[in-house]
C-alpha cells in the first residue's frame, strides 16, 4: 500500500448532501398524468366480463346425453352386458320397448332407402 500514490482528499461541495434528496425526487417525479390508464383498465375489465357472460358459450352435452355416452362406452367395452343394464333399470320391460321402437325406426328407414332407385337418390 505504501507504493500506491497518494490521492488528494475528496470534499463534497458545501450543502451538497442537504439538497441531494430533493434533487433525486425531482428527477424521479413524472409530470405526466396517467388517470386515463385507470379508466381504460376499468373499461377493459367490464367489457371482458360482459363479453364472457353475453356471448354464447360452447354447449356442453346435457347430463342425460353424457350418461348415455358413458353407458354405451361401458357396453362397447364389454364391461357391462345387456343383462346388467336391464338389472339396473327400474322397469326393464319399458327399456326393452324403447329399444325395440328405436331399432324398428332405424330398420324402417333402411328399408325405405333400399326401395329407392339410384335415380331417386
Amino acid at each position: 500500500m505504501e507504493k500506491l500514490p497518494k490521492l488528494p482528499e475528496f470534499k463534497a461541495p458545501d450543502g451538497y448532501f442537504e439538497g441531494l434528496p430533493d434533487q433525486i425526487l425531482s428527477k424521479t417525479k413524472s409530470n405526466s398524468n396517467y388517470s386515463y390508464l385507470k379508466w381504460a383498465a376499468v373499461f377493459v375489465f367490464f367489457a371482458s366480463i360482459s363479453i364472457y357472460f353475453l356471448l354464447p358459450n360452447s354447449e356442453s352435452p346435457s347430463p342425460a346425453v353424457a350418461l348415455d355416452e358413458n353407458i354405451n362406452l361401458y357396453i362397447d367395452s364389454e364391461y357391462w352386458t345387456a343383462e346388467d343394464i336391464l338389472a339396473m333399470s327400474e322397469d326393464p320391460n319399458e327399456l326393452l320397448d324403447e329399444l325395440f321402437e328405436e331399432e324398428m325406426t332405424i330398420f324402417e328407414e333402411f328399408l325405405e332407402e333400399e326401395n329407392l332407385s339410384p335415380q331417386q337418390q
